[in-house]
């Protein structure tokens, strides 16, 4: 039965949610780090496993940009070890999340993207 392709909307969700990530932390001179004691940090949905699905809350500490490429950094939210992964793993609608911890730089509060996404 034809039906809306969601996987192609959840990757341009995702796709999106990288480029608007990545716009932030340049703001924010290629780095921003948040301290973990301190209970105001982004907490993300992430595909451990990366093929095998092995959900985990992750608490993320550090997004830089290194070579071009937006890399985070986190700690499993329940038993505190360090979360490898990349951000293509991470749950579509979270790399936003952390969007909404970074303080707004130089004025600048918005790093909304211009595409519009269509219904297919």
């Amino acid at each position: 039965m034809q039906h809306t392709d969601f996987f192609a909307r959840i990757r341009a969700i995702k796709t999106e949610e990288y480029k608007e990530l990545q716009a932030a932390v340049e703001l924010h001179g290629g780095i921003y780090e948040w301290d973990l004691r301190n209970p105001e940090h982004p907490v993300i949905a992430v595909n451990l496993n990366g093929i095998i699905p092995a959900p985990a809350d992750v608490r993320i500490y550090k997004v830089y940009i290194r070579k071009g490429m937006l890399k985070l950094c986190g700690v499993e939210k329940e038993y505190g070890e360090e979360a490898r992964f990349q951000p293509e793993e991470v749950f579509a609608g979270h790399l936003s999340t952390i969007i909404d911890y970074l303080p707004p730089i130089n004025r600048k509060e918005s790093i909304v993207s211009t595409t519009v996404h269509t219904s297919n």
